[in-house]
């Protein structure tokens, strides 16, 4: 009896262990770079985006080269529809989004959030991710970063004073990232048994569990945002978390160990992801808001999308 709980075990035991330890090392490697004289908006466009990225990106990285590429993908893809719909549905159920004023930094990330996923659905129709296709998804994430950090170089400058020793910063991102990597592994292993013993594909969990648990971030710091109104925050969480996902997440994985996926994946989920990613564009840049109507709208948008995987059950 008591084996039968262990994947679930490992699971739960993942989940926590990705928020902790992304929450270290955005705190140790936030306050690391402003000591050393990065400016905050660079550090919050790259340290704090890596930073809620980066469960997604353990888990991926870490079940391609074990061979899982299935959950490495559906871990991302998941992740972002998770995002789109469930992240950005709760915060605006909480309160009503606001992002008035910030129309092209939202266009930017939009367009760097379906190219990506475009490359996917192109290049990997035929069940594989490629060694080539991996380092354009790469490119693109390159991209943009130069041309955020570049918008940004613009207009910050911003000083802030950082309290504690560079150590204790050093020390706190070590563990932090250690503690990611652990998560990572128990969230892997947990969720390849889980579909074992089910009899479930790994796409699929990777699609929902494993892309529940490295979303979560995502959801705490989107929630929070809005809450203290900072919805302009919130929204560029969601949106430049995605491009992360697809662009450097899938695309190191892949290029460190290029792979077959089930093709569903491609056909069914990344196409969703692209008419997610229009639907809550159109929403946002419509009138510069997500209301709470519209909020349980996305809601019962992804609830519709969890019927229709378990419907599917591949």
């Amino acid at each position: 009896m008591a084996h039968s709980f262990i994947p679930w075990l490992l699971l739960a035991g993942g989940i926590v262990g990705l928020a902790i330890g992304a929450n270290w090392l955005v705190d140790g490697a936030s306050r690391l770079a402003l000591r050393f004289g990065i400016s905050p908006m660079v550090v919050g466009l790259t340290i704090v985006g890596f930073g809620t990225s980066m469960p997604e990106f353990s888990v991926s990285v870490l079940a391609a080269a074990r061979g899982s590429t299935d959950l490495s993908l559906g871990n991302a893809v998941g992740s972002n529809i998770m995002n789109l719909l469930l992240v950005l549905g709760v915060a605006a159920v909480v309160a009503p989004i606001h992002v008035i004023g910030a129309r092209k930094v939202l266009v930017r990330d939009l367009v760097f959030g379906l190219v990506p996923a475009a490359i996917l659905l192109v290049a990997a129709r035929s069940g594989t991710i490629s060694r080539s296709t991996a380092a354009m998804l790469l490119a693109v994430f390159v991209v943009f970063i130069w041309v955020a950090l570049t918008q940004v170089k613009k207009k910050d400058a911003t000083e802030t004073i950082v309290t504690g020793s560079p150590l204790r910063h050093f020390a706190v991102t070590a563990i932090g990232i250690a503690v990611l990597v652990g998560g990572s592994e128990m969230l892997v292993r947990g969720g390849v048994e889980l579909a074992r013993r089910f009899s479930v594909s790994e796409a699929v969990i990777g699609l929902t569990l494993v892309a529940f648990g490295t979303s979560l971030p995502e959801l705490a710091t989107s929630v929070t945002a809005v809450l203290k109104g900072e919805s302009e925050i919130g929204v560029g969480n969601v949106l430049g978390s995605n491009v992360f996902n697809l662009g450097m997440v899938v695309g190191t994985a892949f290029f460190l160990r290029p792979g077959s996926i089930s093709p569903f994946v491609v056909s069914q989920d990344i196409p969703i992801l692209i008419a997610s990613t229009f639907v809550v564009g159109l929403i946002v840049l419509r009138d510069g808001r997500i209301s709470r109507a519209e909020g349980a709208l996305m809601l019962s948008v992804f609830t519709a999308y969890l019927i229709f995987i378990g419907i599917r059950g591949s």
